[in-house]
């Protein structure tokens, strides 16, 4: 059974090693930009079930080329439902059901007498209802630039990232594949100590301790009030936890302090062996910048990090200051010790030129409709 999947652009190479992690018989894995289609032998809606994707599709039927939707809908009333896919869908007893198009991840207006066809075809096949505004699964019709189009389920569902995350928190299928750059995949047994020295509202230390629950998560936030809400989260699911046998209990292994990210002076040398974290990128009001004050940030930041982290380490930083960013950690004891980064800027693109033994030092991403990088520092 073929599956396609949708992902936040940049993490690519991440992808394979996260997918075989979570799903070892994933075969005939082929990954573009932010895409990646991959087959099941069985039990195809598992993949629905991994938090590293924004959409899980299984793909019903899939042809070269970017097709119309009036082609792919005659294609597939001229044709059969393939019967494996047709006993899998079935078995989610969906009651109801909507039909979109999406060309190029956006999605289009279609021909209503087409469409309906295709309703009344489905629910004939499938014994479900049409419901336009909602429906229990959503079947696509979607076409995308690297000459492929399919009609498929989607498999996911998930609740809209504004009803549950706060302003310029990250998604958790974000944080996971920044953890996978980073090299840090959901283990239960792994104990470690990892640091976020700009927790914020919590969103990568609240995933993070989800992935590895054993181990040892310090997360500090210069805002009094953010430290507390993060304290009372971590509170209120130790209670729900209570004293279970073999339970984790999160205030054992989160610990929140209230401090600036540079200064760490809770932290002993030599004592941390990942930091991951999102540090403020520097934009204000109106989209006005304040670059020296970043630096500052940055510099003293890096100089801490550099002081608490482990030999063989290693520092995954997000941030859309990219060209701050690489300035303070051009001068930094990380780039003297390593040289990761070339003393040079690139005459063309004004940023630094990597060695290409470093080429994972640095990733392009989108976070929420900005262009940001993600840089992974190794101690």
């Amino acid at each position: 059974m073929k599956l396609a999947a949708v992902f936040a652009p940049g993490f690519e190479k991440v992808i394979p090693s996260v997918l075989k992690h979570f799903l070892p018989d994933a075969k005939e894995i082929k990954i573009t930009s932010g895409f990646v289609r991959f087959s099941l032998d069985k039990d195809p809606f598992r993949a629905s079930k991994l938090d590293f994707f924004n959409n899980v599709f299984l793909i019903i039927n899939e042809w070269g080329g970017q097709l119309s939707f009036e082609a792919m809908c005659k294609k597939m009333l001229n044709g059969n439902f393939p019967s494996i896919i047709e006993k899998e869908i079935r078995r989610q007893h969906f009651k109801s059901f909507r039909i979109r198009y999406s060309k190029a991840n956006q999605f289009m207006p279609v021909n209503k007498s087409m469409c309906g066809s295709m309703e009344k075809a489905i629910s004939q096949f499938f014994t479900m209802k049409t419901d336009r505004l909602g429906g229990d699964t959503e079947f696509w019709f979607f076409t995308r630039r690297e000459n492929f189009s399919a009609f498929a389920l989607r498999m996911t569902k998930k609740q809209s990232t504004e009803k549950y995350l706060n302003q310029g928190e990250l998604r958790p299928e974000f944080v996971t594949l920044l953890a996978g750059f980073a090299g840090l995949l959901p283990d239960k047994n792994r104990s470690i100590n990892i640091l976020d020295p700009f927790a914020g509202y919590g969103g990568i230390v609240k995933q993070i301790h989800k992935m590895l629950p054993k181990s040892c998560i310090y997360a500090s936030e210069i805002e009094n009030n953010l430290v507390e809400a993060l304290k009372h989260h971590f509170q209120v699911q130790k209670k729900s936890i209570g004293q279970a046998k073999d339970s984790i209990i999160p205030g054992e292994t989160v610990i929140v302090n209230s401090c600036s990210a540079t200064n760490l002076s809770y932290l002993a040398d030599q004592s941390v062996d990942v930091v991951i974290t999102d540090p403020p990128w520097g934009f204000w009001k109106a989209e006005i910048r304040d670059d020296k004050a970043l630096e500052e940030l940055y510099d003293g930041m890096l100089k801490e990090f550099c002081r608490v982290i482990k030999p063989e380490g290693k520092i995954c930083i997000l941030t859309a200051a990219k060209e701050t960013f690489e300035k303070c950690f051009q001068r930094s004891a990380f780039a003297k010790a390593s040289s990761q980064i070339s003393s040079q800027f690139s005459a063309t693109s004004s940023t630094f030129l990597l060695n290409k033994k470093d080429a994972d030092f640095r990733t392009d991403v989108l976070v929420n409709g900005k262009k940001a990088a993600v840089y992974l520092i190794k101690a």
